[in-house]
C-alpha cells in the first residue's frame, strides 16, 4: 500500500463522552495491513487512536520494533515470540486432543504475554481492553467486565466447514475434535466478556443467543475507500480468473485446490485462453503444485490492486471458513465482477445477480464466471452496483463509529445491566 492511503487521517466519529485509555492485545504485529487479520487490527485501531489513547500489546517476531513507529498514535509494547517449530507445532496438537483444551487457545496464551499485561496494569489504568480473537481471551485482565472481544470468525464454525470439507482424515479428525472444544470454549467467553464484537449481523444473532445478556456490536471488515477506487485505466483481460488470500490458511488453500482442479477444466472446455492467477502470502507446497501454463502462482505481492484489475472475474470459491472476506469486499470496492460461493460472501450484503454472482458447484461456479465473460454489460452493471455498495456500508468510519458505541455501553454500563 502507498503511504498516502495508509495513513490518511480517518474522518471523525461521534465521541465517548471522555476519553479513554485502551489497551489492545492481538496475536500478531497488524503492520503491514496486507492480510485480513491484520487489516482489521490496524484499521481499527487508527478509528480509535482518533479520540482515545491507545496501547497496542501484541506478539511479534525480533526486529519487529522498526515497524511500530508507522503505527500512527498509537503506543506499541512487544512481546517477544519466534517461529514454532513444526514438530512442536504437531505435539502440541495432539496433547490439546488430551487435555480437552484448543490447540489455538493453548497458542495463544504464554506466560511471557502475562506478565506483560501484569506489568503494564501495575502502573497504568486502562478503561477497556479490546482482545482480538478468542484465542487470548484466557489471560488475565484486572476487570473481564472492562473486556471487549473482537471476535473476526466464530472459530467452531470454522473448523466445523474444515471438518466437513477436508479431505485427509487426519485433519478431518482434529478439526473434529477442535470444533467441539471451541464451541464450549466460546460459548463460555461471550457470557465472561463486557462487550462483543462480531462482523455480521449473523454472527450477532448467534452471540446473542448464548450469550443474551452480553452486549453485541457489528462491526463489519472495511475497506479504504480512496486505496480501493477504480480506476479509468483499469484494463481486465477478459478471460483471466484471479483468486488472492493468505495461502497457507486452509479454507484458501482449499478454494485454489477447487478453483484449479474443478471449476477450470470446466473452462477450458470452453474458453481456450482461459488463464487463472493466484495471488497471496505464504503459497503452501500444495498451492505450488497447482501452477501450469494457464495457471500463475505469483504470491505474495507489495500491492495486490493491479492483480485484480487486470481480473475479468475475481473467484471466490470458499468452501469452508467463517467471518467476512476482504477479497470480497476489497473486488467490490474496485468495481470487479465477483463471483463468490455463498459462504465466500456469507454475512456482506450482497444480492446474487445484483452484486456479484454466485454459484456452490463446480459446474455453477464455471457457468456464472461464464456469463461474465460473455456478458461484459452484465459485468459492468454488477461491478457498479458492488463499488455502490461498499461507498454505502462498509467503510471503516462506519466500523469505528459502531465500535464507539459498544464503548459507551460497556464503559459506561447502565443500572439495569449491572444489577
Amino acid at each position: 500500500m502507498t503511504a498516502a492511503a495508509e495513513f490518511a487521517p480517518a474522518r471523525p466519529a461521534p465521541a465517548v463522552a471522555r476519553r479513554l485509555r485502551l489497551l489492545v492485545v492481538s496475536h500478531s504485529l497488524p503492520f503491514p495491513p496486507r492480510w485480513g487479520y491484520a487489516t482489521r487490527v490496524y484499521q481499527l485501531l487508527r478509528q480509535l487512536s482518533i479520540r482515545h489513547d491507545v496501547t497496542l500489546l501484541t506478539y511479534a517476531a525480533p526486529g519487529a520494533e522498526a515497524v511500530c513507529a508507522t503505527i500512527p498514535g498509537v503506543r506499541v509494547e512487544i512481546v517477544r515470540r519466534g517461529q514454532t517449530p513444526r514438530i512442536a507445532k504437531r505435539v502440541a496438537q495432539a496433547v490439546s486432543i488430551v487435555t480437552r483444551r484448543p490447540f489455538a487457545v493453548a497458542a495463544g496464551h504464554s506466560t511471557e504475554m502475562q506478565r506483560a499485561i501484569d506489568r503494564l496494569f501495575s502502573h497504568e489504568r486502562f478503561d477497556l481492553v479490546q482482545v482480538e480473537g478468542a484465542v487470548l481471551t484466557t489471560l488475565r485482565f484486572p476487570d473481564p467486565s472492562r473486556v471487549v472481544l473482537d471476535e473476526h470468525n466464530i472459530d467452531y464454525e470454522v473448523f466445523e466447514r474444515m471438518h466437513a470439507g477436508e479431505r485427509s482424515r487426519l485433519r478431518r479428525f482434529f478439526y473434529r475434535s477442535e470444533m467441539g472444544l471451541f464451541r464450549d470454549f466460546e460459548h463460555r467467553i461471550w457470557s465472561r466478556v463486557g462487550g462483543c464484537v462480531v462482523t455480521s449481523e449473523r454472527e450477532a444473532a448467534i452471540v446473542r443467543a448464548h450469550a443474551p445478556n452480553t452486549p453485541v456490536e457489528v462491526v463489519p471488515n472495511g475497506v479504504d475507500l480512496e486505496y480501493f477506487a477504480p480506476g479509468a485505466e483499469d484494463v481486465a483481460s477478459a478471460h483471466t480468473v484471479v483468486f488472492n488470500g493468505a495461502l497457507d490458511y486452509r479454507p484458501n488453500v482449499d478454494a485454489a485446490i477447487h478453483l484449479v482442479q474443478d471449476v477450470l477444466p470446466l473452462l477450458r472446455a470452453r474458453y481456450r485462453d482461459v488463464q487463472v492467477t493466484i495471488v497471496g502470502r505464504s503459497p503452501s507446497a500444495e498451492i505450488q503444485r497447482l501452477a501450469a501454463p494457464d495457471v500463475s502462482v505469483v504470491g505474495e505481492v507489495a500491492d495486490v490492486r493491479p492483480s485484480m484489475r487486470q481480473a475479468g472475474v475475481v473467484a471466490v470459491p470458499i468452501r469452508m471458513g467463517g467471518g467476512t472476506r476482504f477479497k470480497v469486499i476489497e473486488a467490490l470496492a474496485l468495481a470487479r465482477p465477483v463471483v463468490s460461493t455463498t459462504i465466500g460472501c456469507e454475512g456482506i450484503s450482497v444480492v446474487d445477480g445484483e452484486h456479484l454472482l454466485i454459484g456452490d458447484t463446480a459446474t455453477t461456479f464455471a457457468q456464472q464466471i461464464a456469463r461474465i465473460f460473455d456478458d461484459r454489460d452484465l459485468a459492468a452493471r454488477i461491478a457498479m452496483a458492488g463499488r455502490a455498495l461498499i461507498e454505502r456500508e462498509y467503510s471503516w468510519d462506519l466500523g469505528g463509529r459502531r465500535l464507539e458505541g459498544l464503548y459507551r455501553e460497556v464503559a459506561c454500563p447502565s443500572p439495569r445491566r449491572v444489577a
